[in-house]
């Protein structure tokens, strides 16, 4: 049982290297309590009640401040999406046009359906900006011409 115990505290403790959940290291300290206690020689439910105890008390009493000391200093993270195509440039497909008849832009060598961003429509083969980006549709402007910025 000592085996088991340390085998799939091994097991979490890998898979907390690839995770920021920061939940399966608790898990995994009570599992080695745990062997600790099946090595002295308790019974099942010593061992069962110590991994419960260990597990839950380092999930409500260490959990919140290890996180807090890990984030210190860290600021916002920012995670890569779809709002960093916004004021990147595109090429429209196809005509875009408003909601009811939207087209198609390409960008970054990726079809995108497209609507404009003021309904009027652009025609294809036209330089577009990504004004937003709502669900899988870019809501695009024409692009700026150098006579029309300030």
């Amino acid at each position: 049982m000592v085996a088991l115990y340390i085998l799939v505290a091994v097991v979490l403790l890998g898979i907390e290297a690839f995770t920021l959940a920061f939940f399966a290291v608790f898990v995994a300290v009570g599992l080695l309590a745990a062997a600790l206690v099946a090595a002295v020689g308790l019974p099942a439910w010593a061992q069962l009640v110590t991994l419960s105890a260990v597990s839950v008390a380092g999930l409500v009493v260490a959990r919140p401040p290890l996180t807090r000391a890990m984030l210190r200093g860290r600021g916002v993270m920012h995670l890569p999406g779809v709002q960093d195509l916004v004021g990147q440039t595109a090429l429209t497909v196809d005509e875009v046009g408003d909601e009811h008849h939207p087209g198609h832009a390409l960008l970054a060598g990726e079809r995108w359906l497209a609507i404009a961003e003021n309904g009027l429509p652009l025609p294809p083969q036209s330089a577009v900006t990504v004004a937003a980006v709502r669900g899988t549709t870019l809501v695009v402007r024409p692009l700026a011409a150098l006579g029309d910025l300030p």
